[in-house]
């Protein structure tokens, strides 16, 4: 042991602490430990949410926002609340309202101090100048002690103990933003030798950035190594939202080289001066909300404000309905699962008048990974309005119209009639493996179809609940549904699907379910008499047909008021396309029976890999073989590329893995659809380049 110790002597004097390799091997150590640590004990960005609020300024830039939505004195705005500089800009232009939310409490907090100041009559320019712009802590005290009685009681109780401390400090540091602006990132500048003080003496120069461009390189090295791991939290970055970009050193490159190359960085980007300043030096570079020309109308607006400590979601369904006329959702949506997200939107529909404009950013350049946004006729503002934006965090900025028409209501529980006993799923689920032993041999599809289905087609929709896990993310694409809509389920067979919106049958004028297998037919049709009303089962037709009929489109017409062109507004394939053996034929079949607003949905398994050639992709292949289930990668190609190109159809695909008995299977959702547009009305339309024209002159 005293060996052991004299060689730890030893190796300790031997380290010279002088050198900053020594530091930073330290600071990685260090950084690497304090990791685990958070990683293992909790939730780092919960546990900041529980003390204090995580953004001291709103990192995202308003003059865009302001060029994109054209706020008049007539709209009703909501937004996420963040550190509420922003909203408190769009108040500047008189909107007759503007509703905020926040999870996070101490942000509301944060916002109400702002607010109540700028209520209080007394309140002059120059102490709010030196309250926000120059964190002068006395001046903050004296406004304080003149209008705390006015915050609310908890408001007033967080803030008695820290206002003075904070402006203090500097209230550039507050905040968990502030704390890693204070300490982490300087420590990083010290390691890749960024000298932050030589290049403001420079006054902000593209040549100095172009000379020393590999600081830039060393940092997004070091920001790919700490960021998803340590730094994010304090970004309020959730681990949900850190996608495979964040694990590349080009993802933060690309970012850092857009930032430091701004040219108006130097002169009007405060974000990034507003920490490296510890606030803001004079008028010249700063946020409007601190500019003298617009105290004036900032005092006369902030009446407007209406803030919940709620989700999105909760806010919406408190409000009065049909209430706003622009949004902003911000980045929040990323980290949320689809169904979340389906659910938010339903409840955003129900408070905002049609065609309400929506504007919301993302760490991504596309939404494929969520199915819902088919829902939407997105615009991506990125090409036009990222290199214009001065925070540069966001690569998507998107901006859509909220369709009249009502988004689909999901609802993923069976109804009571597609439940089973236990007894009856494990006699299916017997059944089901034993097939390959037991089925006699037949030749033609649709008597292999009856032969495998038959004996299960009583348990069948209990049994496959958790396996077929993507049907309700498909049906989360199904598209706004008119009145009047018609839908043909493709091996719809014992009419699953039509569950998922039992809320929305009256909108339909026709539901064809297809399949080749009338014992599934059978079933489905008594659980539609034994779950919907009469009316809505007059609706619903249960036809026995292969959908490469020949004359399918014939035999389908009386389905349609024998109206040939009138075509079908979403076909879905429910697991059943990798069951039909001339699958592309099925799906040009599929494609000829479009309307001129239709969509052609598929729910399927698919590949671990991209190209389907790993082991894991021959083991699930031969496993569900048995069961006459094609899995192939090329599935996908087929659809976007060749039958469905994006040069005249817009399509998505989102692929994901749930699990199924401890075991993750692969599953993809792909949406195919005309081209369309919504209308500042909330009308959708197609999306012909002379007509989309015309309707922009006209709401000019």
């Amino acid at each position: 042991m005293d060996q052991l110790m004299d060689l730890a002597n030893e190796a300790y004097a031997s380290i010279d602490f002088e050198s900053p390799s020594t530091w930073a091997v330290v600071g990685v150590a260090g950084a690497t430990a304090l990791f685990y640590l958070i990683k293992r004990s909790f939730n780092m960005i919960e546990h900041i949410c529980n003390r204090t609020y995580i953004y001291n300024i709103c990192w995202e830039d308003p003059a865009v926002d302001h060029e994109i939505l054209k706020i008049d004195k007539n709209d009703v705005i909501f937004r996420i609340c963040s550190a509420g500089d922003i909203v408190l800009d769009y108040a500047i232009e008189g909107p007759s309202k503007i509703v905020i939310c926040d999870m996070n409490q101490h942000q509301l907090y944060l916002f109400e101090l702002k607010i109540r100041m700028l209520r209080d009559p007394k309140l002059t320019y120059q102490e709010w100048w030196d309250i926000w712009g120059s964190s002068d802590h006395e001046v903050a005290m004296k406004v304080w002690q003149r209008m705390r009685h006015t915050m609310s009681g908890e408001g007033r109780q967080w803030w008695d103990p820290r206002i003075e401390r904070i402006f203090k400090t500097g209230f550039a540091n507050s905040g968990s933003s502030g704390l890693a602006a204070r300490f982490l990132v300087p420590w990083l500048m010290y390691v890749v030798g960024f000298n932050l003080k030589a290049w403001a003496e420079t006054g902000f120069s593209h040549e100095y950035i172009t000379k020393n461009y590999h600081m830039v390189e060393r940092s997004a090295w070091w920001m790919r190594r700490l960021f998803p791991s340590i730094l994010a939290p304090f970004a309020g970055v959730p681990p949900n939202q850190i996608g495979p970009e964040f694990y590349t050193t080009e993802f933060y490159e690309g970012i850092l080289r857009e930032i430091l190359l701004d040219p108006d960085f130097g002169a009007h980007n405060y974000f990034y001066r507003f920490y490296y300043e510890k606030g803001y030096k004079d008028q010249t570079c700063c946020p409007r909300t601190l500019k003298k020309e617009h105290f004036d109308a900032l005092k006369a607006n902030a009446g407007c404000f209406e803030w919940h400590h709620a989700t999105v979601q909760a806010t919406m369904e408190r409000v009065k309905p049909h209430s706003f006329t622009k949004l902003v959702l911000l980045d929040h949506m990323d980290w949320m699962p689809n169904s979340m997200v389906h659910d938010e939107w339903v409840a955003l529909q129900r408070a905002t008048v049609p065609g309400a404009k929506i504007l919301w950013r993302s760490a991504f350049t596309k939404m494929d990974d969520k199915p819902f946004f088919n829902n939407l006729d997105i615009d991506d503002m990125s090409p036009q309005w990222y290199a214009k934006d001065r925070v540069k965090m966001y690569p998507g900025t998107f901006l859509s119209y909220m369709p009249k028409d009502p988004l689909p209501f999901v609802d993923p529980a069976p109804s009571p009639c597609q439940r089973a006993s236990f007894v009856r799923k494990m006699k299916t689920t017997t059944k089901m493996i034993l097939h390959p032993l037991t089925a006699g041999k037949v030749n033609a599809h649709g008597d292999k179809m009856s032969a495998f289905y038959a004996s299960q087609a009583k348990g069948y929709d209990a049994v496959r609940e958790n396996m077929l896990v993507a049907r309700p993310e498909m049906m989360s694409a199904f598209g706004p549904i008119k009145h009047g809509h018609t839908w043909l389920d493709v091996g719809g067979g014992t009419g699953r699907n039509l569950h998922y919106l039992r809320a929305q049958l009256d909108l339909f004028e026709r539901i064809v379910v297809l399949d080749i297998c009338p014992e599934l037919l059978a079933i489905g049709e008594e659980n539609a008499r034994l779950s919907f009303t009469k009316s809505q089962c007059e609706r619903i037709s249960w036809v026995c047909l292969d959908i490469n009929a020949p004359n399918v489109r014939s035999l389908l017409a009386p389905h349609l008021r024998n109206d040939l062109t009138r075509g079908f507004d979403t076909i879905t394939f429910s697991y059943s396309l990798s069951m039909i053996p001339k699958w592309e034929e099925a799906l040009e079949s599929a494609k000829s029976l479009m309307s001129g607003e239709g969509r052609v949905l598929v729910a399927d398994f698919d590949t671990y890999t991209e190209e389907g050639k790993s082991l894991k992709d021959f083991m699930i292949r031969a496993w569900y073989k048995q069961d006459g289930v094609r899995i192939e990668a090329k599935t996908r190609g087929v659809i976007t590329n060749k039958v469905f190109s994006a040069s005249k159809y817009q399509v998505s695909v989102a692929r994901f893995q749930k699990k199924l008995l401890g075991v993750s299977i692969p599953h993809m959702v792909v949406c195919c659809r005309e081209p369309m547009f919504t209308t500042p009305t909330g009308i959708r339309r197609q999306s012909h380049p002379d007509l989309t024209q015309m309707e922009e002159k006209k709401t000019d």
